[in-house]
């Protein structure tokens, strides 16, 4: 794929997954193999730990949603600067929830 369809796969990646909350879209999405560089404690290899992490996620901040900020792409590599927002409404890696909204920083 060129840069700017990996880009467009990025974006989608993050609506129909982060956005939507359709986790059953990592099975067409995400190579079963998949390896996170930066895993959550307890997260497996592969599909169903991403599916783990996200599912975290979403359970500590149900109302969750990412913003594309900007995409830098060069070849098959893409690096995504986004913001999220959510509620703390459930526990998330052992802590209560807040009910508190947050608007997480640039990363």
């Amino acid at each position: 794929m060129a840069a700017a369809e990996n880009k467009e796969f990025m974006t989608h990646f993050i609506e129909e997954v982060i956005n939507k909350k359709n986790l059953h879209a990592i099975d067409d999405l995400v190579a079963e193999d998949f390896t996170e560089q930066v895993p959550f404690p307890g997260q497996g290899p592969g599909r169903e730990g991403l599916k783990f992490a996200i599912t975290a996620m979403l359970a500590g901040f149900p109302d969750m949603h990412w913003t594309v900020q900007e995409q830098i792409a060069e070849g098959e590599k893409v690096v995504t600067r986004f913001t999220w927002t959510g509620t703390h409404a459930g526990a998330f890696m052992g802590i209560p929830p807040r009910i508190k909204r947050w608007r997480c920083g640039e990363w």
